[in-house]
C-alpha cells in the first residue's frame, strides 16, 4: 500500500486538486483508494460533499486517540459519484486544536490508523503549515510525498518551505536512528496559463525555480474554470468536455508519482 502525501506551505497553490485528481484517477483505474482530508479548511470535503453520520467521526478522531488502529478503515466514507473505489475520510474545522497536541505518541496517530486498512493507495491532503503535530503525522505516515504549485511566487514559497520541512524530518530521523522511507517523487505545477500568447514574467521565473529544484514533473496541467466549478457543485471535472485537458494531463503524472 503507497501511502502518498500531498504538501505545500502555501494555500491555493493546487494541492486539493491535486490530491483529488490523483485519488480519482487511480480509483476509476481499478485501486481501491482512501483520501485523508487532513487540513482543517477541509476543502476535499467541501469538494466531495461529504459528511460523517455523528460529528465527530472524522481525521480529528484519529488524532485524538494513541488507541487508534484501524481507525482509517471505519473512517472512510463513499463517494459513488466519483468512484466505487474511493473513500474519504473528511475533515473539520476543530482538527486545528491537534495542532496543540505536542505528546510524544501524537504524531504516530495518523500512521497507526492505517493497520488493516483494506486500501492499495492512500493520499493525504496535508495542510499548508510549516511543520507541527498534523504535517509530522502525515510524514511519519507517507512513504511517499508530492509538491503542489503554481508558477507563482506563493508557489514557489511553498514548495521551498515545505521541502526545508522534508528535510529537517528527515533529519532527525536520522538522528534517532529511525529508518527514513519517504521519497520526494516531484513537484507537480497546475494551474497553469497555457492560453496566453506569451508568459508572464513571474511565470518564467516561477518555472526556472522549480526545474533547478530536478524535481518539476510534466506535464504541467493547465488551467480550466471547470475545475473551480465543479468543486462548488460536488462533481468531478473529468466528466466534462471542458475538464479533459485537465484529466488528460493528471493522467500522465499519475503514472509517474502513483506505484
Amino acid at each position: 500500500m503507497q501511502v502518498l502525501a500531498i504538501y505545500s506551505e502555501s494555500g491555493g497553490v493546487t494541492k486539493t486538486s491535486t490530491a483529488v485528481s490523483l485519488a480519482v484517477i487511480a480509483a476509476r483505474n481499478g485501486r481501491r483508494v482512501t483520501l485523508i482530508d487532513l487540513d482543517p479548511r477541509a476543502a476535499t470535503t467541501k469538494w466531495a460533499r461529504v459528511a460523517p453520520e455523528e460529528d465527530h467521526l472524522h481525521v480529528g478522531a484519529i488524532l485524538a486517540h494513541d488507541d487508534c488502529e484501524g481507525y482509517a478503515e471505519g473512517l472512510g466514507i463513499p463517494v459513488p459519484g466519483w468512484s466505487e473505489n474511493l473513500r474519504i475520510i473528511p475533515a473539520a474545522r476543530n482538527v486545528s486544536n491537534r495542532e496543540a497536541e505536542y505528546s510524544d505518541s501524537a504524531e504516530f496517530r495518523l500512521k497507526t490508523s492505517l493497520v488493516g486498512l483494506e486500501s492499495d493507495l492512500v493520499i493525504i491532503d496535508c495542510p499548508n503549515r510549516q511543520g507541527g503535530p498534523l504535517i509530522k503525522g502525515a510524514l511519519t505516515a507517507a512513504d511517499s510525498i508530492v509538491y503542489a504549485s503554481k508558477l507563482s511566487g506563493d508557489g514557489v514559497d511553498g514548495v521551498v518551505g515545505a521541502r526545508q520541512t522534508v528535510t529537517q524530518f528527515k533529519k532527525n530521523l536520522t538522528r534517532i536512528g529511525a529508518p527514513d522511507s519517504l521519497e520526494e517523487v516531484g513537484i507537480i505545477a497546475a494551474a497553469i496559463d497555457d492560453r496566453a500568447v506569451a508568459q508572464p514574467l513571474v511565470e518564467r521565473v516561477s518555472f526556472d525555480d522549480l526545474e533547478e529544484t530536478g524535481l518539476l514533473l510534466t506535464p504541467m496541467v493547465p488551467k480550466r474554470t471547470i475545475v473551480e466549478q465543479v468543486r462548488l457543485t460536488g462533481e468531478w471535472y473529468g466528466d466534462y468536455p471542458s475538464g479533459r485537458v485537465v484529466l488528460d494531463a493528471y493522467t500522465e503524472l499519475f503514472k509517474k508519482v502513483i506505484r
